[in-house]
This record gives structure tokens, sequence and C-alpha cells, in this order.
């Protein structure tokens, strides 16, 4: 047997500290008595993850005294009083649930105990067990109790005790009940009571009075008490005891509400409580706007309270200005000319206006055009010439990558690029004479979303990588990140998984004006200027640093220190690693920093050459690691200017800097750099290539049979994907061969092996590892190209669906349109099934996917319709299902018929998606030469030959 790779592991000191700060770790790691005892301590629930035969009374009690619901995970073998009294003890109600905790065990005393600990659980006791001391305590320790007393028991002895505990059991109080000295008992306890006094007591002092010891009793005074006055004292009130509307309590804002839409519509539109209404947050502005079209101005309000937005239109602006209470933020003015106006007047802080229109009125300031845009025209000497310039990038859209086409499901990430942005040229050209801060704001915002936008089909998990170049002013970039963030968080898209390098222009901000007096800035400090304000938005910046797909960044100082070994390890679990930094420009011998194109941070060739070789030694250290992993080099300029090496065909290179977009994907190289915008183009967008997001933990390995740890295992599936939940005992063996995997468990006490199918062990004819061993690369073949045809139709059925709306998820034989409609590929004859399916029982089978659609998603019915014209070969298989003249009417079957030969189908699928064999059987061998058997004699299940002879030990 071969020595394995080593992967480093951890001791187990450190093993029981993880476990200590997270019970959850246990899963990780191979089960201890100590281990799982200090599991359970930290999260009673983490008993699920242990294997039966550790429970033990003490590991048990631990467990349910920590978290009473891990009583559902306590053996049956295990179960005692002592452990349900304990669970009890720690949630009463958790005698709740009949399943947890067993009739044998429900005593008097168990209840008895549940009750002193909460109350409430007299709703779970029976009631043989509901004497008068019995719920005498129960209401002694949580007067809601009242509510599950048995009628003959209640008393006012009891109905004074519970409100007495909690005012507002007397909600629990039959009304009749309802005297003057229970009321008053439990108002005494909690003035909110109110809600359920009679009116004939509801008197205005008793009612004045709740009010002052809580403003929220005003949603229970009698109506005749919502007068003007008293609802504009309280809204003040409300005001005066909250800090801050913005951040008043979720429970707070809606009693206000609830107050408001029981008032009179003639006091809710009062402009003073308006006014109020707003500040509380009740009453919000959506939008405020001058609309050119119709020349009036429009407000649309939302009134929480009405559960509905208000349009009001103005036809002067003076009108505007006072329903609005004066306050114009975020008021779109900009194509309002203010001829009749002078802004002098009002107060104009927040609102968008034209500067056009506050130049003319005296009120325009230049300081942050000045500043920021007004000196471009100095800097066009130092940029690429225009005749030079690529004005749009190259239109082809990529959606290859690093991604093996043998995968039935999608299971990569898109990779997002751009650079060459230059927004202050693009300022420049929108204002060329002035601009407001506001104005440049608005027009980077609207950038941003058309930029975004064009990514249409991301998802959370898509990374956005910016290669430079964005703008060479430090607050311009800064509005640009900001309005980014901020726009990608609506679209529900990580800022984590934004990863951004510097550019040369970056490099220019600090130094813009070039005055002699001026502070520069060195380019040390420029780089930590741009990592503050990076850190500060989440943004991932990389300067020769490497970013690891699970967000953590080797710094450059580490990579330059670390060892081959460590950073392999570091690596290991990293579906892939992104190497990104400026790159530099030392050997190129035109266009470098003798040119300006650093401007005075970097004036010299030498410094280029220096900058330039420092990327380059932690480009070639992680190539001496990492060379045939799954690695994005991303810089802004391109990789002939910082090496002479050629491509690593096995990377990803990603660069702008030179406005000539171009792209190479082929065997000897793969590099994108043709999605830079540059400083004449119009268009703007966002180009992708695609990323698988799986790992190995085993790819150092060489073929051999090792022995791993469960924990290995685990991590393992982990890496591709894979959820495996596995509490075996004996030595699992892992098999590798031609980068085929099998994992083998090995049961010394039985003197047997098993094939592992995840969690789940199968026989084996054999019991000889080392025949499997010899056969792996054999079966694999054999196996792909038995089911190369079927596994085709499959994806190309999925990519069908995916064209219309739906998931096209494939999982076994069957294709998901959604959670609940699914086509069942039929691997004996071919056939299409479409189902609606409530269970994998009830299921609703319908003669085509058209009556399916129809009945069930016509939101993708339009769609199907469309794609019936289409020539590939996923539609062709679809519209061969449709038949003139079937009766199109579902039929329901309540069987499973579908999933059995589904999941022998999965199970191979593992070895065509990730390499894994997790089923064995040697009749495949013998399919070689029969191949008008092939699937029928794999999945045929009457009589469970082939595949299925390769049952399932419990």
């Amino acid at each position: 047997m071969d020595k394995p790779f080593e992967i480093s592991t951890i001791n187990d000191q450190e093993i029981i500290s993880a476990i200590q700060e997270n019970g959850w770790y246990i899963e990780k790691v191979e089960k201890t008595a100590e281990r799982c005892l200090e599991a359970v301590k930290q999260d009673g629930c983490t008993l699920r993850l242990i294997p039966k035969r550790l429970h033990t009374l003490a590991l048990c009690l631990e467990a349910v005294k920590q978290n009473a619901s891990a009583i559902k995970y306590v053996s049956r073998k295990i179960m005692t009083d002592d452990i349900c009294i304990e669970a009890v003890r720690n949630r009463g109600t958790i005698i709740a649930n009949s399943r947890y905790i067993p009739d044998l065990f429900r005593t008097k005393k168990l209840y008895l105990e549940a009750i002193k600990q909460n109350g409430k659980a007299l709703e779970y006791v029976p009631d043989k067990y509901k004497s008068e001391r019995f719920c005498r305590l129960a209401i002694m320790q949580n007067g809601l109790a009242l509510e599950f007393v048995p009628k003959n028991i209640l008393s006012k002895e009891l109905f004074l005790l519970a409100v007495e505990q909690d005012g507002l059991a007397l909600e629990y109080v039959p009304y009749k009940n309802r005297s003057k000295e229970i009321c008053n008992a439990a108002l005494n306890n909690d003035v909110l009571a109110l809600e359920y006094v009679p009116n004939r007591y509801k008197k205005t002092e008793l009612c004045k009075e709740a009010i002052n010891s809580s403003w929220e009793a005003f949603l229970f005074v009698p109506e005749s008490m919502y007068t003007f006055n008293n609802c504009l004292e309280l809204f003040e009130r409300v005001l005066r005891e909250c800090d801050d509307p913005s951040v008043m309590s979720y429970s707070d804002r809606s009693c206000v509400r609830e107050i408001a839409k029981r008032l009179p519509d003639t006091i809710n539109n009062d402009i003073q409580i308006i006014k109020l209404a707003r500040q509380l947050r009740i009453r919000e502005f959506k939008r405020k706007y001058f609309d050119s079209e119709t020349h009036r101005f429009i407000t649309i309000e939302r009134i929480s309270y009405r559960e509905e937005d208000e349009v009001r239109e103005f036809d002067l602006f003076v009108d505007f200005y006072k329903y609005i209470d004066g306050d114009l933020r975020n008021a779109n003015l900009h194509d309002y000319d203010f001829k009749e106006e002078s802004l002098a007047n009002f107060n104009i802080e927040g609102a968008y206006i034209s500067s056009a229109v506050l130049i003319e009125q005296h009120l325009y300031n230049d300081s942050f055009y000045d500043k920021n845009i007004k000196d471009f025209e100095r800097n066009t000497e130092l940029m690429i010439s225009k005749e030079n310039e690529v004005v749009e990038s190259i239109s082809v859209l990529h959606d290859i990558g690093l991604v093996s086409n043998d995968s039935l499901n999608d299971n990569s990430h898109k990779i997002y690029y751009i650079s060459d942005i230059h927004l202050n040229h693009k300022l420049l050209k929108a204002f060329p004479i002035s601009a407001t801060e506001l104005e440049v704001k608005m027009y980077i915002r609207q950038l941003v979303k058309k930029m975004v936008d064009t990514a249409t089909d991301h998802s959370y998990e898509d990374y956005l990588l910016l290669a430079g170049d964005i703008s060479f002013n430090f607050e311009i970039s800064t509005l640009f990140y900001t309005e980014l963030v901020k726009y990608l968080k609506s679209k529900r898209w990580n800022p984590l998984q934004i990863v951004v390098v510097l550019g040369n222009h970056e490099l220019w901000d600090f130094n813009r004006h070039g005055s002699t007096h001026a502070k520069l800035l060195t380019l040390d400090e420029i780089i930590q200027q741009y990592r503050d304000l990076f850190s500060s938005l989440g943004i991932c910046f990389l300067q020769n640093d490497l970013l690891l797909s699970n967000g953590e960044i080797i710094s450059e100082e580490q990579l330059e220190s670390i060892d081959q070994e460590e950073l392999k390890q570091m690596c290991l679990k990293s579906a892939f690693v992104i190497l990104g930094g400026l790159g530099f420009t030392g050997l190129n011998s035109q266009f470098n920093a003798t040119q300006g194109i650093y401007r005075q941070t970097i004036m010299s060739l030498d410094e280029d050459i220096k900058q330039t070789n420092q990327f380059n030694f932690i480009y070639n250290k992680v190539k001496s690691v990492l060379s045939n992993d799954k690695v994005i080099v991303l810089t802004h300029t391109p990789k002939v200017d910082w090496s002479n090496e050629d491509y690593n065909r096995n990377w990803i290179y990603v660069n702008g800097h030179t406005h000539r977009n171009d792209y190479c994907c082929d065997e000897e190289k793969t590099f994108y750099s043709d999605n830079q915008i540059g400083y004449y183009s119009k268009n703007i967008g966002l180009k992708h290539f695609k990323l698988s997001r799986v790992y190995d933990i085993f790819k150092y390995y060489s073929n051999g049979i090792y022995s791993i740890s469960r924990e290995q295992y685990l991590d393992f599936n982990r890496g591709l994907g894979i959820n495996v939940i596995f509490n075996r005992t004996g030595t699992i063996l892992m098999l590798k061969n031609n980068n085929v995997y099998c994992f083998i468990l090995e049961d010394q006490d039985k003197g047997k092996i098993y094939l592992l199918n995840g969690g789940r062990i199968n026989n084996l004819e054999h019991n000889d590892i080392n025949y499997y061993f010899e056969k792996m690369a054999y079966y694999s073949d054999a196996i792909r190209g038995l089911f190369s045809d079927y596994n085709q139709a499959l994806k190309s059925i999925a990519d069908s669906i995916k064209k219309i709306g739906g998931s096209g998820t494939i999982h076994g034989c069957i294709v998901d349109i959604d959670f609940f409609n699914h086509i069942y590929v039929n691997p004996e004859d071919g056939s299409v099934t479409p189902y609606f399916a409530l269970s994998i029982v009830d299921k609703y089978i319908y003669p085509n996917v058209k009556s399916l659609l129809l009945a069930q998603r016509k939101d993708l019915y339009d769609n199907y319709m469309k794609l019936l014209k289409g020539e590939s070969e996923g539609d062709k298989l679809l519209k061969g299902q449709i038949k003139a003249g079937s009766i199109e009417i579902s039929r329901f079957i309540s069987d499973t018929y579908m999933y059995r030969p589904s999941r022998i189908m999965k199970s191979l699928q593992y070895l065509t998606e990730v390499n894994v064999i997790r089923i064995w059987n040697d009749r495949i061998f013998e399919t070689q030469f029969q191949s008008q058997k092939k699937e029928n004699d794999l999945c045929a299940n009457n009589d469970d030959t082939l595949l299925l002879s390769a049952k399932r030990q419990e």
C-alpha cells in the first residue's frame, strides 16, 4: 500500500479547542468520547452527528442540558427518565412533540418539571394531571398559562394570580369575570393590558394614566380620545423618546403605524401630523422630481399605514417645496431651469440641480470640478494616442474556461471582468465646463447600472474582476466603487467577490497638479490609500497578493517567505486562486516609466524594473507550486510587459492597459484582455468566462492505494460539492488510478471490503482490493463509453430547459424544470416523460412538455413554444414528444418506478461528473461487446440484475 502525500493535520488539543469554539467541528474529525462530549457541551444538537454506538447516559445528559432539542437525537436504547427530566428542565415546552419523549417517560413528575420551567407547557399536560395545584404552579411561573386551565378549575383567585404575574393574561379571563379589581391588577402589572379592559372601565383618567406610563397604550384607548391635540402630543412624545427614528425598533414603528391607521382622515391629512409621520418614517418619499414632459413637480410617497403609495403633482415649485417641508434631499430637479425662482431663497442642500442653473444664479461652487475634473486635459500627452485606441471592445462573449465539458450540471463560477473605464475622460466629455459633485455621482450611478445590468444571469457566488485604470483621481474612484458596491448589493451580488488591481492611472492621483510644494505620496502610500478604501467597502484588493476561493488572502510579504510545501497546503482546499497586481512595465522598451505613464510616482526605468521584478518573483513563486492548478493572473499590464517566459497553458490571464482588445483560448495559452473600455467608447458592459468551483484534496497523490482518515474522506467529498454524512467504523481506502477515484471500506472484524457510495456501502463480489485498483481505468472507460450518448441527450434537454427559463439541473435520469416539475428520460428506450411531483410517490404524468407547462408553468409556456422552432438536439428531443391529437390531461401515478433507475444513474454520473466510482458491477465489461444492450441492460430492474445487484448495506 502506497504512502500518501502528507496532508497537514492538527493535534488532538487543537481539535478539542476547535470543537469548544464550534461544536459542529466534530463533523470534520474522528469521533472520540472526549471530543463528542466537548461537542455537545458547546451545542447539544451536535448529538445528531454522533453515532448511536457512542451514545452514553453522560453524553446525552450534557447534550439536553445544553439544548433541550438534542433529545430528538438520543438513542432510544439510552433514553431514561433522567434525560427526559433534564430536557424539560432546560425547556419545558419540549414536551409538545410526542416524538421526542416516548410515552413511557411521560410521567406526572415530568410534566411537573416542565411547568416549573415554563408555565405555558401546561398546554401539553394531559387533563388527568391538570389539578388546581398543577395549574396554580403553572400560573405562578407564567401568568399566560391561564389560557390552558380547564374551565372547571377557573376561579377569581387564579385570575388575580395570573394578571399579577403577567398583566396580559387578562386576555384569558372570561369577559364576564373581568371585574374592575382584576383589570386594575392587570394594569398595575402591564399598562398594555388596556387592550383587554372592557370599555365600561376605560375612563379618560384611567387611559391617560396608562398612556403616561407607556405611549403604546394609546393604541387601545376609545376613539373619543383620538383628538388632534392628543395625536399631536403623542407623536411629538414618541419623537422625543426616540433618539433616532431611523433606528426605531420594529415593534415601536408597527405600533405607531397601527395608531395612525386608526386615526380619522381629517387628522392624518393635517400638515403638522404629516410632518411628524414623515419624521417617524411611517410616511416616506420614494421619489421627488420634476417631470420635463408634463412640466410638473411630482412626489411619490409611501404611506405605510395605508399600505399604498400616494402620488401628488404640483404646477409651482413653491407649492412642491412647501409640501415636502423644504426637504430637497434626493429631489431630482436637474431638468428644471428655475427661471421663475431665486434659489437663494430656498434650502437646496442635497438637491440634484444642473450646474448651469447654479452658475446662472451665482450659487455654483467649482471646487469639486476644479480639483477632480477640470485639469484633465493637461494629462493627455501621457496617454495612449487616439489613433492606437480600439474604440469598441470585442463583442465575443466567452462561456468557456477551466470547466470540464463532460460535466452534466454547471458546477462553475462566472468570472466577470472589465478594465480601463477611464472615468475622467468620460466625465469631461459629459461635463466639459462645470459639474456639481451630485451630477458626477448621478452620472457614475447610471454608468455602474448600465455596466452591471449586462450581467443578466449572474449568481451570488460569481466574481467581478476590475483590472485597473478606472480613474486617475482618488475621489472619483471612491464615488465609483461606492456606487458599484451599493448597486451590486441591490442585485444580490457578493461585494466580497469584487477583485480589484490598480492601473498606472491610479498612481497619478496624488501628484496630478505636479506643483513643487505639493506633498507627493509614495507608491506605498498610494497603495495603502486604496487598500483602506477597499477594506471599508468590503472589496478584495490585490497588489502582489494571492486570493484563495474561500476569501483568504496570502499577502506579498507571506508569499515572499513561505516555503513551497506550506503554500501548497494553504491552496489545497481552494477551487482556484487569483494572483493579482499592477504588474508594471519594466520589460516594455517603449511604453514604460520613462514615458511618464506613472507620473511622478515612478519616473525611472530602474524603479519600473524593480517593481516588475517584484511581481515577477511572486508570479514565479506561485508557478513553482501551482503550475498545474486553476489560477487566474489578474494584472493591469499585459504579461509581455512583466515576464519574458511563455504563458502557463493551465492558467488564465486577465489584463487591460493596451486599449487594444484581444483574447486567446487555445492549447498554448488563455488570456482575456478584450473588455478594455478605453477613453472614447460609449458602450460599457461586463464579459465573463467560467471556472470550476470544485477542488480535489488528493490531486497531488500519484496512482496507488492509500489509507485515509474519515476527515479526509469528508473533505474530498466537500471539495466536489457532495454532502456526505459518514459515521461507519473501519479503514477507508482511497484508490487512485489515472485521476479516477474509488473509495473502499475495509471491515477488519468481518474480513470484508465494501464500496463506498457516499455515506452508504455496497457489497463487492471480489474481496480483493487490487482487483478493483487494476480494473478502475478500464471500468471508467467502459462506463463513459456506454453512457456517452445518453448523457449527451440529458445535457441537451437540460440546455433546452434552461433556454426557456427552467432550472435544467440533472440528477440521475431526471432533468428539473423546477422543484415540482421534471422530465424523466427513460434509459431503456430514450423516451421523455414530463411530470409534476408532490413527492417521490405522488406524481402527475403529462403526455408532453407542452401540456405540463400549460398546466403548471404558464410563465414558461410562451418561451417553450418559441423553442419548438429551434433545431438543437435538445429542442428536437422535446419536440418529438408532441403528438397530434394527444389528449392533454395529466395521469396520476402513485409509485416510485422512475426513481430506482435514476438513483443508479446518479451514482454512475459521479464518474462522469467528478471521476469517482460509486457503483461497481463486473457485467459492465460484458456490455463492451454487446452494444445493443447499453442502458437497457444497465437499468433494467425487474430481476435486480447488473447494477441493481449491488445492494445497499444498512
